[in-house]
């Protein structure tokens, strides 16, 4: 992702007095009481620097979407912002330049599509981070189901007697995994478009990871890194996730199925009180080691 923006500069694409933009979309709950979700998407202008970017006074509006329950088509209400900069996109934006005393033409690059995991979804049209074809970058790599189960996993491994249908693939190295790319992307999303019924775009939507064209295929190619290179991963969420399911099987407290033997997990390492100890000593003596602000 970084080349491509790199690569986009170098090429001459991005100009001197383009303007390069993030837009982000998140949900809010305004009451701490009571249910009622909000909507908002934000412009973000990359060409300020870190410091100034974030600022309120610099963080563009797109759209506020009330509750009180969360909308059933997103689209309809950013689609407004989109149209706008696509129209921008076309025609470029005329700026007076005051200090220069002249006009300059400015085009509008998007660069980034911003929000949580669940939420993604809203921006590239994918299937939810509980299916098959998950992956917001768009790798390829396949998930992993239980027995009648339906919410799939991105194990790498095959389980042992394991033998689900579309589940049953061989172990997948790490080091193969592809970065992701569009390369399969508009072959996929010609699947979808074209199933001659909703049989049939179901198993294409499993198989593909796909579920519609999103809207940013309405922006100018030139303009925009384009699906799924201009998408980013949610990091954020990713480590409190992991926080939590490291802590669950270090206590040996997640919840597993019947058939599995937790007397068997030889990595529940804190659920006495002796491993709490050693733990405790471990971080200790890890602490001259450590940066002062940590240990702020």
């Amino acid at each position: 992702m970084g080349f491509d923006i790199l690569g986009a500069v170098l090429d001459g694409e991005i100009k001197r007095d383009d303007i390069v933009l993030m837009v982000s979309l998140d949900g809010a709950q305004l009451y701490e009481s009571k249910t009622f979700d909000c909507w908002i998407y934000i412009w973000v202008v990359l060409n300020l620097s870190p410091n100034k970017r974030y600022r309120k006074v610099h963080v563009r509006l797109g759209g506020f979407i009330p509750g009180l329950n969360k909308p059933k088509n997103i689209d309809s209400f950013i689609v407004v912002g989109m149209h706008h900069l696509a129209a921008l996109q076309h025609k470029s934006l005329t700026i007076w330049d005051a200090s220069h005393n002249s006009i300059i033409k400015s085009d509008l690059h998007l660069i980034f599509m911003t929000a949580d995991g669940p939420g993604l979804v809203y921006w590239d049209r994918m299937v939810g981070h509980s299916r098959k074809n998950r992956c917001r970058m768009y790798c390829g790599l396949r998930g992993r189901r239980k027995t009648h189960g339906t919410h799939y996993y991105p194990a790498l491994l095959k389980p042992h007697n394991h033998c689900v249908a579309g589940s049953d693939h061989a172990d997948i190295d790490v080091f193969t995994i592809l970065l992701g790319g569009a390369d399969d992307y508009a072959k996929n999303l010609e699947l979808i478009v074209t199933a001659p019924s909703q049989c049939q775009y179901e198993l294409k939507k499993t198989d593909t990871g796909l579920t519609k064209p999103p809207l940013i295929l309405g922006l100018s190619p030139q303009h925009c890194l384009g699906v799924p290179l201009c998408m980013t991963t949610d990091i954020m969420h990713l480590a409190g996730n992991l926080s939590d399911l490291l802590l669950v099987l270090w206590h040996g407290t997640m919840d597993c199925a019947p058939t599995d033997n937790m007397d068997t997990w030889d990595w529940t390492i804190l659920c006495d009180g002796d491993g709490w100890i050693a733990h405790r000593k471990a971080v200790e003596d890890a602490g001259p080691y450590l940066p002062g602000l940590l240990l702020q």
